[in-house]
Parts: structure tokens; C-alpha cells; sequence
């Protein structure tokens, strides 16, 4: 499924935006850009232990499959004695209180969605002082050729640029034309992106399983292995 984009389809990723610009300026910027699902998933751990290390998932999501990769990854982190709040990234207001942060975003064009950088933005002095872990969810460029691990790696470039991470993993997910927006779903046909769920769950549990490790939370878990 992995692609390298051609000049042509540049040219028809550049008409499209035009198309956007066009409805805006017509008065169909509403209809352009919204949202058909809910992606604003949202749960405060009830339980927070003061043993236990405080983790914040939170993701920027397109269409939903962002979310629910970021539901997962909770998941795994409870099951790890983590206690977990996940949060769209739009409602996280402060970074104190957390000792590990995981974020991820879905692709568009290339980038990480726009929120993701204003985020950076207002907390960046904040994040200088908790370790992170970052998951960049796209459709392209999911090989295991040379050009496409360059292509992947440089999706999470505009973080890298400002931030330290510490762990960081790609997942091939989700496209659905019924969940995107018509100019995204016209997009979509014009450089016929594959329909389907192509997130790997083993490969996603395995990442939440693996990142900090060294935090004491894993350590508690390796522990009560051993005895």
C-alpha cells in the first residue's frame, strides 16, 4: 500500500486545497471543514495513587482512528500501574502533575494536524521537564523500503524540532470516506487511497507495553514478575 507522492498527485493535492479556498470564500467553509464524528474522547483517572506515576495520552484526531489508538495505548499503560488521563489535545490546559506524556497525531499533507503545534506552543517550557513519547498515525508510506522509513520518520520533524523525544512509533491507520470531510473524501478518490482499517493492534499494544520501561511503574510490574 505504500506510496511515494508523484508530481501528479501533488498537483491534485494543491487543486484541492484551491477547491477549500474557493468554498470558504463562497461561504462553504462549515460545510468544508466539518467534523462527522465525535473525537473529543475524555477520562480523568479516579484513582490516582501516589505510588504510581501520573501519565497524560493525548492525541489530535481527524476522523476518530487517532482516538481510539490513543484509547488503546491507555489501556496498556493502566494494565502497566500507570494511573492515565487521556484528553484531546484542545482541552489539556496545563502539563503539571504528569511524569511521562504520550501524544500523537494524525497525518495530514505530511505534518502533524495544526493543534498540535499550538499546543507545543503554549506548553513548551513545560515539556522540558517530563519525558515524551510521540505516535504519528498516516496512510502513506507504510513499506518497510528505505524511502518510506525516511518519509515516516520525518512526520513527527515538527516536534522533533522543538521538543525531545524519547519513544516513537508509526501507525498505518484508518480511511473511510464516510468519516472525512467531501473535499477530504474527494481527495482521497482523486489518489484512490485504499478504503479499510489498517491499524496493526498487536504492533500498538507491543509499542504502549515497551515505552518507559525504566519508569516505576515498570519496574513494581518486573518486580512482582520475578517474585
Amino acid at each position: 500500500m505504500s506510496k511515494i507522492i508523484t508530481r501528479r498527485q501533488f498537483l491534485t493535492y494543491t487543486a484541492a486545497g484551491i477547491g477549500v479556498t474557493a468554498l470558504t470564500c463562497a461561504g462553504m467553509g462549515a460545510f468544508a471543514t466539518h467534523r462527522p464524528v465525535d473525537i473529543q474522547y475524555r477520562k480523568l483517572a479516579a484513582n490516582r495513587n501516589p505510588a504510581n506515576p501520573v501519565a497524560l495520552v493525548t492525541y489530535a484526531s481527524k476522523a476518530g482512528s487517532t482516538m481510539e489508538i490513543a484509547q488503546a495505548i491507555a489501556l496498556e499503560l493502566e494494565n502497566r500501574s500507570f494511573t492515565v488521563d487521556i484528553c484531546p489535545i484542545q482541552q489539556v490546559n496545563s502539563l503539571e502533575g504528569y511524569s511521562q506524556i504520550i501524544m500523537g497525531s494524525a497525518i495530514r499533507m505530511g505534518s502533524p494536524l495544526p493543534e498540535v503545534n499550538r499546543f507545543i506552543e503554549e506548553h513548551c517550557s513545560e515539556f522540558q521537564k517530563i519525558p515524551l513519547a510521540c505516535f504519528a498515525v498516516h496512510l502513506q508510506h507504510d513499506g518497510e523500503d528505505e524511502a518510506s522509513r525516511k518519509a515516516r520518520v520525518a512526520y513527527l520533524d515538527p516536534i522533533r524540532n522543538q521538543l525531545q523525544i524519547t519513544h516513537e512509533a508509526y501507525f498505518t491507520g484508518v480511511y473511510d470516506p464516510a468519516k472525512v470531510t467531501p473535499i477530504e473524501r474527494l481527495m482521497g478518490k482523486m489518489v484512490k487511497t485504499p478504503v479499510g482499517d489498517f491499524r496493526d493492534w498487536a504492533a500498538i499494544k507491543g509499542w504502549a507495553q515497551s515505552i518507559f520501561s525504566n519508569s516505576p511503574a515498570a519496574r513494581i510490574e518486573m518486580e512482582s514478575v520475578a517474585l
